[in-house]
């Protein structure tokens, strides 16, 4: 990447309005998605609800429901996570070769803790509706010139700005991404030494929004990815490889390898640009190896409305039921909290001479309590008796029960114990557990179709990154780990040169493996083949016993 300082370019007008575009185009999301974190973090009662009841010294209970539903339906996904497969999908490419792309995906999401970017996004869409992760490179050693692939959490949504024009599930129609993050001024002044870091910078003109990348301690630096389409030709050789007219040394490469040009047309170059970036400055740049911008979105729910898109989660429309349960749940609690306690109905005189322990008798659990049989007359007295208080309303303990259950037809999962019960098959337990999974199954699809762009885009870098002979590790789809030389040449028994583990020819495509993992797998075949050889037992046995009667 090459380190640039020069005055502010058309990039940096164009970051910015597009920064202003996605504000403006998806600012509800925003409010809203927000105001669902806080929801399901605790924050559920009103402010001015909440202010007033604190005034009065007034309880303000939070049972937090939701949460528990929300984990519900993450650990699930932990449970069962997509797995990507590569298959095969012209003649240039090979099984082999497919399963050792695959072995490098496998080591790239278990090297990169990728288990983690997925979890974090699915989490957020989860809660408020999209979440995201990113594909990236870095270099494996300070002296190494080798590269790797990793994928990177983002562990807060907000600071990415989507293209509001992406309408594919999986996001990979982007044209335009922004991801910002502010950086205190003195670690910027250490990481870029002579950058301009604002000292200089004014506010234009008020309300400028601009003026919210620079502060008095921070600056904002933005990474602005965008793609570029240069109209060029596609020429078709006669060895059945396509290969772009604008290509460097085209002619002396066609000459030598005796290949002709068979056809062309009209086609036009991708290119994704990345730059780094402030209000005042380009920082760095670069073009990116890939087809696709590396910001991988994590959807929840998307409906569109007036030509908008409103994005939600699990917890959006479970506010309501979950407030009106924390009201129900104060009122009886607040209502038994203030009822009269059990009180003692005796004669005057009865307590004479044990004053003491009659006003602590509900404070106090003494094991005796001493009373006169007669009063204060001398008349005899009966025996001292409680006077229970007042139930707590029957109503406000039906209502709170019948919100629960709004609550859970809202979310679409069950309390286990409405489930019907009794001496009931496994087979019939699965198929309720199956119901209440089909509810939220649309966020698992979504993480499924994510994590597949996601090997898409490792697809499409794995030619570009590991096009060098280099010792990689590959991981089985047990989980078992092995060592294998990638584009290694060797030479033939004829002479020929050929080229093994060639990972740089060959077109891949990515299939989505879902449901149980390879060990749970394992052990349900084992389970089913427990009783078959049981029963092959019990034959071999009767057979047995016939043939010695016989």
């Amino acid at each position: 990447m090459a380190n640039i300082q020069s005055s502010p370019d058309s990039r940096i007008t164009d970051a910015i309005q597009f920064w202003r575009l996605v504000n403006d185009s998806d600012s509800m999301n925003r409010s809203e998605a927000l105001n669902d974190i806080r929801f399901a973090a605790g924050d559920q009662w009103p402010v001015e609800i909440q202010n007033s009841r604190n005034l009065e010294a007034r309880p303000c209970l939070t049972i937090n429901k939701i949460d528990a539903y929300v984990r519900q339906v993450t650990n699930q996904q932990r449970m069962t996570r997509p797995r990507i497969k590569v298959h095969p999908v012209n003649n240039d490419a090979d099984y082999k070769i497919a399963q050792i792309i695959e072995g490098i995906t496998r080591h790239i999401e278990v090297n990169s803790n990728a288990d983690t970017a997925y979890d974090t996004a699915f989490d957020y869409a989860v809660r408020m509706g999209w979440g995201y992760w990113r594909v990236n490179t870095r270099y494996v050693r300070e002296d190494s010139f080798d590269q790797e692939i990793y994928i990177d959490t983002i562990d807060n949504p907000f600071t990415v700005y989507f293209d509001p024009n992406s309408v594919l599930p999986d996001g990979s129609d982007a044209e335009r991404v922004l991801v910002t993050t502010l950086m205190d001024k003195h670690r910027f002044r250490q990481e870029y030494p002579g950058a301009n870091d604002g000292a200089s910078f004014t506010q234009r003109s008020t309300g400028d929004d601009t003026a919210s990348w620079v502060t008095k301690e921070d600056i904002r630096l933005a990474e602005y990815f965008y793609v570029k389409r240069v109209k060029t030709k596609l020429l078709q050789l006669s060895n059945g490889q396509t290969v772009y007219a604008d290509t460097p040394d085209l002619d002396q490469r066609l000459l030598a390898s005796g290949v002709q040009v068979v056809g062309t047309r009209e086609s036009y170059r991708k290119r994704v640009h990345w730059c780094k970036m402030t209000a005042m400055e380009v920082l760095e740049e670069a073009v990116l190896p890939g087809r696709w911008i590396p910001i991988v979105p994590c959807y929840g729910a998307m409906v569109i409305i007036d030509d908008k898109r409103k994005k939600y989660g699990l917890v959006r429309f479970a506010k309501d039921p979950q407030r009106m349960y924390n009201f129900w749940r104060t009122s009886m609690t607040e209502s038994v909290a203030l009822a009269p306690k059990a009180k003692w109905l005796l004669a005057e005189g009865q307590d004479e001479g044990h004053e003491q322990e009659w006003a602590l008798a509900n404070q106090k659990s003494y094991p005796i309590l001493r009373y006169k049989q007669k009063d204060t007359e001398g008349n005899p007295a009966p025996t001292p008796t409680r006077l229970q208080p007042e139930a707590p309303p029957v109503g406000i303990m039906e209502s709170a029960a019948a919100i629960s259950a709004d609550l859970q037809m809202v979310i679409g999962i069950m309390d286990p114990n409405q489930l019907p019960s009794g001496n009931i098959s496994g087979k019939a337990l699965a198929g309720q557990q199956n119901q209440v999974d089909l509810s939220n199954f649309h966020f698992y699809d979504n993480l499924s179709r994510s994590i597949r762009h996601t090997g898409k885009i490792i697809l499409d870098l794995i030619p570009k990154i590991y096009d060098t002979e280099r010792v990689v590790r590959i991981i089985g789809a047990d989980g078992t780990p092995d060592m294998v030389t990638l584009n290694h040449p060797v030479q033939t028994a004829e002479g020929i040169m050929k080229v093994l583990n060639d990972v740089t020819v060959g077109e891949y495509d990515v299939v989505m493996d879902t449901g149980p993992a390879f060990q749970t797998k394992r052990q349900q075949a084992v389970e089913a083949m427990m009783p078959l050889m049981a029963k092959e037992e019990i034959d071999r046995k009767r057979t047995r016993l016939n043939s010695s009667h016989t």
